[in-house]
């Protein structure tokens, strides 16, 4: 009974810290606020999508969403938005997406199917806020070719569509690549030591 509560325990505690590690990285998302070029270099989307795979219970939704949250409230002020603006509210919904693209990977998934997830995560997220942004901004017409520019060039005056998504797909693949091999090897060494461990 003993080394079974010491597996559980190990568990939980390899949940934690990697939770822990998703939430500090969550918060640091925006750190390169300084440089236009980095925007959307960020691991918001590979935590969403890691968080979705490999954490149970609670964990797995409070632990980004908590991420989001508390990073929002500390920059979005500085660009005078507000978290209940409709961009804001579609921008979660987006998330949410990627989240259960996460779920639906499951958790024996290997490394080549969390970076395929992660693509599908970052073009999703890409479609949706450049969408919504083509429908609402009268900018854009009202036509294939003006959604066409809302997912490329955007509107002028602004860095292009396609900076955004270059970097989203980038750190995303990177974030995802990293923090799925720990992910992967913690949970490979938590079941290795159910295997070894003597019986009771």
């Amino acid at each position: 009974m003993k080394e079974n509560g010491q597996q559980t325990a190990t568990v939980h505690s390899a949940q934690l810290r990697f939770a822990g590690l998703l939430l500090l990285i969550g918060v640091s998302r925006h750190l390169p606020l300084s440089h236009p070029e980095w925007a959307n270099f960020s691991p918001t989307l590979a935590i969403l999508l890691l968080s979705g795979t490999f954490i149970k219970g609670h964990l797995s939704w409070i632990t980004p969403i908590c991420a989001i949250l508390i990073s929002d409230l500390l920059i979005n002020p500085s660009y005078g938005l507000s978290l209940l603006e409709p961009f804001m509210l579609v921008t979660s919904f987006s998330y949410l997406v990627v989240f259960f693209i996460g779920k639906s990977l499951g958790p024996r998934s290997g490394l080549k199917r969390l970076l395929a997830g992660g693509l599908m995560g970052a073009l999703a997220f890409h479609f949706l806020t450049c969408g919504f942004a083509w429908w609402t901004n009268t900018f854009y017409a009202k036509t294939i070719g003006g959604f066409i520019q809302a997912l490329t060039l955007g509107e002028a005056g602004y860095p292009p569509a396609y900076l955004f998504l270059r970097n989203s797909m980038s750190a995303t693949l990177l974030f995802t690549a990293l923090f799925g091999w720990i992910a992967i090897r913690t949970k490979v060494s938590t079941s290795s030591l159910a295997r070894t461990a003597p019986a009771t």
